[in-house]
């Protein structure tokens, strides 16, 4: 199983340096990479990880500011076209 491709406890410093229209490129071409290169391998990928508070509402991260709550469906897609055959989720503590 992966763990995770999109976490903003996990980023490189520069990706929240981004201009915010350059963010959902950089999100889609890190997930298109990291599922590319292990597909097959990886029977499935917990694509976003915890991107919501303990009430409920989106923690307001570098992705959720670039482009709202689409950022989750849009990483999905963008995972399942670069590995079909792989089961993808939304990974929450709550």
């Amino acid at each position: 199983r992966g763990h995770t491709v999109v976490w903003q406890n996990q980023l490189p410093s520069w990706v929240s340096s981004l201009p915010l229209n350059q963010v959902q490129q950089a999100m889609e071409s890190h997930i298109t990479t990291e599922a590319s290169h292990y597909k097959g391998q990886v029977y499935a990928w917990d694509v976003v990880n915890e991107p919501f508070n303990g009430d409920g509402s989106f923690v307001s991260d570098v992705f959720y500011r670039a482009m709202g709550s689409g950022y989750i469906a849009d990483a999905l897609r963008t995972a399942h076209a670069a590995d079909p055959g792989a089961q993808l989720s939304l990974n929450d503590y709550n």
